[in-house]
């Protein structure tokens, strides 16, 4: 069940144009083949250079920013080598940023909605000092916790991706399973990284509005089927809600409930459970004897502690029973000592 959902920046949140970086470089009098090397998952020296996004990686100065093993004078020390003499920090500085163009008001938003579902929501991103300051203010508006539990940049980290060190980093930080992340990047070398590691992951395109997509695999997620074989103790004469040996009503709300409180697991914290607050169901077809019967409850959303579930029944011949169903997240303890 996936918990946690990270994101990538460049070229996933923020719309990217590293290509426009390297003209301005180039019109200071850099050579952007100098700067950059093509796009590999290959180690050299123990690690992979970090990605700046699909198709590029960073060499040398860049390199070592992006993982701040140097400062950002003295990475623009280093550019400065490449480039014009007299060509300024600032002239450095500016065409460095020149790549950064805009975050879509959409994304700030599904970032939010993610959180109010229930999704820890992180950032998993190659970047360095000065773009992240940048962004983080003019983007973000310096107030980052509003849109993201946890903040994993390499420059901090000392970690770039593709490498697996970070994505193992990232884990044990969260003190999560893999298959409970859902990492989403631009970059096929990233992407490749994480799932060779057992994350869930999506390829973002450029420019693209994935929600849809997102939404579809975290609803595939959270999603459980529970199943009986329709016995003399599930039948509607022997529980008193009707006369017939067919299977009960009754025993087909439990067997949604039961579906439901199981796929709330993930969710809960030590020391929490759920309990049902309410049910509306369709029962359109009887269930004889002996019969499979399988409950699917998928989780719709969550508005705090309110988790809201679609269910379905069905038996070998199809579907017998759907309807919406509400739970609480509640504190065992808390709850019991109502009573």
């Amino acid at each position: 069940m996936i918990k946690h959902v990270i994101f990538d920046l460049g070229g996933v949140l923020i719309d990217l144009d590293m290509p426009r970086s390297m003209q301005s470089f180039a019109a200071l009098g850099a050579d952007p083949k100098a700067l950059l090397q093509p796009a590999s998952s290959a180690a050299t020296e123990g690690r992979a250079k970090a990605t700046l996004c699909d198709g590029m990686v960073a060499n040398g100065a860049m390199d070592l920013y992006q993982t701040g093993d140097i400062s950002t004078d003295d990475f623009v020390k280093g550019i400065q080598s490449y480039c014009h003499e007299g060509t300024t920090e600032q002239q450095v500085m500016e065409a460095w940023n020149d790549c950064l163009l805009t975050i879509p008001a959409y994304k700030l938003e599904y970032l939010k909605q993610l959180r109010t579902q229930g999704y820890a929501v992180h950032l998993l991103s190659n970047t360095n000092d000065a773009h992240w300051q940048f962004i983080a203010e003019e983007h973000f508006g310096g107030k980052t916790e509003e849109y993201f539990d946890q903040l994993f940049l390499s420059q901090e980290m000392h970690m770039a991706k593709p490498n697996a060190d970070i994505f193992q980093a990232v884990l044990e930080r969260l003190g999560a399973e893999p298959s409970e992340c859902l990492f989403l990047d631009d970059s096929q070398a990233n992407v490749d990284a994480a799932q060779a590691l057992g994350y869930n992951v999506y390829k973002t395109p450029l420019h693209y509005d994935f929600r849809e997509e997102i939404n579809d695999m975290l609803k595939e997620a959270m999603t459980y089927t529970s199943t009986i074989t329709v016995g003399e103790q599930h039948l509607a004469c022997n529980v008193g809600s009707g006369d017939l040996p067919v299977f009960a009503t009754p025993m087909m709300v439990a067997l949604m409930e039961n579906a439901a409180m199981l796929c709330a697991q993930g969710l809960l914290a030590d020391g929490e459970s759920t309990v049902g607050s309410q049910i509306s169901v369709s029962h359109v077809k009887p269930t004889a004897l002996g019969k499979e019967v399988s409950a699917n409850a998928t989780l719709l959303s969550r508005e705090g502690r309110k988790l809201t579930f679609h269910v379905e029944a069905h038996d070998e011949q199809g579907l017998i029973g759907e309807g919406e169903h509400i739970r609480y997240i509640i504190n065992k303890e808390k709850f019991m000592a109502k009573l």
